[in-house]
């Protein structure tokens, strides 16, 4: 199955500097993207037989020559159209071309939308199609008031309205939708798909996405770096091993979980539960004796280790040897879920980091205890993945909580980079960014907005480690199986009634869906 890929607009521009680089000019990729776009209209108008007039709104830039394209092939095909300007400049010298033979021809109108407002607005009000090419990809902010205002008419018609590669008034990297944005039934995306597209808000707007090929090499495609991986069942499934006839508990790793506290025994018998759960061979709960106590008579499949006990209730830095020592002999390393910010545990956080040489997984007061030192995740020898949520994110880059919460992708690209340690942004959707890949899971439902839903993941994330999985990978599965026992859960619970606890009960089934 034909992996999918989705894109930013700032890796669309890279992927078409490449082509143009491997020979397929700027001029040819314009001009298979509008004939493409033609395709799909008259397919539609077809399709839905549909009688009238194809308007074409068309802004100054290439998205403009793109729909110049559009209308030139849509008349060629016997079709009625017109064109309106948005603006009275045309300012890129692609769609200046384009622009200059649609005109040439005379046979399609080209309207100003500020010199001839009332044609401009009867041939919208008139369509039975009503095509944007205005924006594309390039826009950010808000919607100047003469597009905005014509958006409001087209979105108020009854005509089918198609919009090309985005619709404008969208941010094809953050999903974000300016008011008045053009809201499509359908949009015809060139070459890849924009992430944003797939993202709500703007989701909202784009009706039916369908990707057209417009030529570019698939090797300048994949030339690219980190392009956005589709996490899917059969994604995650080719990851994960197979467990032969022959299986033994020795062939899928030991985890080590540092977690819990005298206050937040919970989120240790979540994290533990999950992992087990997750297809580890062997679990190890690191923590303070209470916690260790209360759950040794009700979770019988793992092993603990006792630690000694700060006043705060926190695990005493007197136990960074023996932590140290266990983590030599486990796979896979997961701190932080429940484990309190004190001088105890942040000393015991930075020491594991230091002193171990395993994968390491880092949730939760795990991230919070290095917050102020984070550049300290870069001395992880074997590798680690953080599980952020968007005030931890913020935290960690030093920036507001509402930055991250605009462009999470973003934030957690710029964080791999600064760091280079893998990165799961907590979010929906939900973003994974490697040293190597990126991915993202729509997997999951507001029922996992509650505490201890991180725990959960955390403890996924941590069983498919130590099976041998690298962070990068061990995140990337993690977030959608975590996501889809969601679903899971609420098909049978409801998003409402549904409980951490609940998702973890629901691991087998998503497990045996895989076949796994």
């Amino acid at each position: 199955m034909k992996e999918k890929l989705y894109c930013t607009p700032s890796q669309m521009r890279e992927i078409e500097k490449a082509s143009e680089e491997a020979g397929r000019d700027c001029h040819r990729l314009m001009e298979n993207a509008g004939s493409a776009a033609a395709v799909f209209i008259m397919n539609i108008i077809a399709e839905q037989n549909l009688s009238g007039m194809v308007t074409v709104l068309c802004g100054k830039g290439n998205n403009g020559g793109d729909g110049f394209v559009a209308a030139r092939d849509l008349s060629e095909a016997g079709l009625d159209v017109c064109c309106v300007n948005i603006f009275d400049t045309v300012s890129t010298d692609l769609a200046k071309r384009e622009l200059y033979e649609l005109t040439a021809r005379r046979d399609v109108p080209v309207l100003s939308l500020e010199k001839d407002p009332e044609r401009a607005h009867d041939a919208v009000s008139s369509s039975a199609v009503i095509v944007d090419a205005v924006f594309g990809t390039g826009f950010h902010g808000e919607l100047p008031e003469n597009a905005a205002d014509i958006f409001a008419l087209a979105n108020s018609c009854k005509a089918v309205r198609i919009a090309l590669d985005i619709p404008s008034g969208g941010n094809g990297g953050t999903g974000y939708a300016a008011e008045g944005t053009f809201k499509a039934d359908h949009t015809v995306t060139f070459g890849l798909e924009k992430i944003g597209t797939a993202m709500l808000p703007l989701k909202n707007y784009c009706g039916k996405v369908t990707t057209a090929d417009i030529g570019i090499p698939r090797t300048c495609i994949k030339s690219v770096d980190r392009l956005i991986r589709l996490l899917d069942s059969d994604t995650v499934k080719e990851m994960i091993p197979e467990r032969p006839y022959n299986a033994h508990k020795g062939m899928y790793g030991k985890l080590l979980d540092i977690a819990g506290s005298r206050t937040m025994p919970g989120a240790a018998a979540l994290s533990v539960r999950s992992a087990l759960r997750s297809g580890a061979g062997l679990v190890t709960l690191a923590s303070v004796s209470d916690v260790v106590r209360s759950l040794s008579s009700s979770i019988y499949e793992c092993t603990y280790l006792p630690l000694k006990t700060a006043e705060s209730g926190s695990v005493s830095s007197e136990s960074i040897p023996g932590l140290l020592a266990a983590a030599g002999k486990a796979s896979a390393v997961a701190i932080g879920c429940g484990l309190m910010v004190t001088e105890d545990t942040k000393n015991v956080v930075s020491s594991v980091i230091n002193g171990c040489e395993k994968p390491l997984i880092i949730d939760a007061d795990g991230l919070n205890c290095i917050a102020p030192c984070i550049d300290i995740i870069r001395n992880a020898k074997g590798g680690a993945v953080v599980t952020p949520h968007p005030g931890e994110l913020a935290r960690l880059l030093g920036i507001s909580t509402a930055e991250v919460a605009a462009d999470r992708l973003g934030a957690a690209m710029r964080f791999n980079s600064l760091y280079e340690t893998a990165i799961l942004a907590k979010g929906s959707p939900t973003f994974i960014v490697g040293n190597e890949n990126a991915y993202v899971s729509f997997t999951g439902n507001p029922g996992l907005s509650r505490g201890g839903s991180g725990d959960v993941l955390t403890g996924i994330i941590g069983g498919l480690a130590a099976m041998g999985l690298s962070p990068e990978k061990a995140a990337a599965c993690g977030a959608y199986i975590h996501g889809r026992a969601a679903d899971l859960a609420a098909e049978r619970l409801s998003v409402t009634g549904m409980l951490p606890s609940d998702v973890t009960d629901e691991l087998p089934f998503v497990f045996r869906e895989m076949d796994r």
